[in-house]
């Protein structure tokens, strides 16, 4: 996958509804929010673009159900969240990044260029990592009041979710597959074994 096509990913993923203004309406000047808050919507934006664009890359390379239904997830819960934060980055004048960040792409060519065998341990891996990383960022600003507040404080929910599920999941692939269900028959058991199991 080419990163023009990531980036073209990313930047679909931006419901055209979020991105669209309704006729004869303004946005707010810049300066009705603090530079604090215009940080952070400009990055929980670019973080909840990549999360939409992992997740549609490991529904693709993805090995187990679980971890299928973990990106579908990631891609919808964060393409919601980051449809609301389109919406608030228009209504301030806040510039909508049109590509990942430099440790997104770096992240995506890892995780494209993944082994066979080893994506969902790598991907489920980094969500965790990512998961808590956005708690913090997301707790930070749910202490403060305003618009960006008020979105922080709705969305932690959701992200505690998240992490909590990616934890369950990478447990569950740390313990690797069970093994065989084959029964050899009545006499057949290997050499040096008892043919009984415990």
């Amino acid at each position: 996958m080419r990163r023009g096509f990531l980036t073209a990913i990313l930047v679909a993923g931006l419901s055209a509804p979020a991105l669209a203004q309704a006729p004869g309406s303004v946005p707010a000047s810049p300066s009705s929010l603090s530079r604090q808050e215009r940080n952070f919507i400009a990055e929980a934006l670019a973080d909840g673009m990549a999360e939409q664009a992992l997740g549609k890359l490991a529904q693709d390379r993805a090995e187990t159900e679980p971890v299928r239904r973990f990106a579908r997830r990631m891609a919808d819960d964060h393409g919601l969240k980051t449809d609301r934060l389109a919406g608030m980055a228009l209504r301030h004048g806040i510039p909508i990044p049109r590509d990942p960040s430099l440790s997104a792409r770096s992240h995506m060519s890892s995780l494209r260029d993944t082994p066979e065998g080893a994506f969902d341990r790598r991907y489920m891996a980094a969500e965790e990592e990512t998961h808590a990383r956005a708690i913090k960022l997301y707790e930070a600003q749910a202490e403060r009041g305003g618009e960006t507040g008020d979105f922080a404080r709705d969305a932690l929910p959701m992200l505690h979710s998240h992490f909590e599920e990616a934890r369950g999941i990478m447990a569950e692939l740390a313990r690797g597959p069970a093994p065989p269900q084959t029964q050899a028959p009545p006499g057949d058991a290997p050499p040096g074994t008892s043919g009984s199991s415990e």
